[in-house]
């Protein structure tokens, strides 16, 4: 069963773990990064944006800001670094690694990985989630899962299919 974005961010701040930007700035933000990325973007890239996602617990965001008198506010080069791996990074771990949704193209429902900074030319490293919404789930539950020892490969009882993303293995496989 599949749960969309906006179901799982309602889920999350029902729980305190997502704080929302206060504006909704989504159409230019989706405007931008399908031109940046010279197609349209994932229908849940764009579900995303809608929602408005500053913070998950302590992961934050990685979107442009719009403001009406200086234009964009870019969040570095991370919106581009790594569209060569055919990903847009979603949200930073707050140590310089990357939460990103994979772009390829004809892939309906984009998985999405972790990108370690020390080894970021190398691609992805692992799956954290085989759809958005329940990444957003899994991201919202690792602190309370490790906190509570939760026994190994517990993200398979909310994502059952992590363990078959297509571009890297589930974290418990990636060596």
């Amino acid at each position: 069963m599949s749960i969309s974005v906006a179901e799982a961010a309602r889920q999350l701040e029902s729980r305190g773990l997502l704080e929302r930007w206060r504006t909704d700035q989504s159409a230019r933000i989706i405007d931008l990064v399908s031109s940046l990325i010279g197609r349209d973007i994932p229908r849940d890239l764009a579900d995303f944006y809608r929602e408005r996602i500053r913070y998950i617990v302590q992961y934050s965001s990685i979107l442009p800001v719009w403001n009406s008198y200086v234009g964009w506010r870019m969040p570095g080069d991370d919106l581009t670094r790594f569209l060569h791996h055919d990903v847009i990074p979603l949200f930073s771990d707050g140590c310089g690694s990357r939460f990103v949704l994979d772009l390829t193209p004809g892939v309906e429902v984009p998985a999405v990985y972790f990108i370690d900074h020390a080894e970021e030319d190398k691609g992805p490293n692992y799956a954290v989630g085989s759809s958005l919404g329940r990444f957003l789930l899994l991201a919202g539950d690792h602190d309370r899962a490790f906190d509570e020892a939760w026994p190994e490969k517990w993200e398979l009882t909310i994502d059952p299919d992590l363990h078959s993303c297509p571009r890297a293995p589930a974290i418990w496989g990636a060596g």
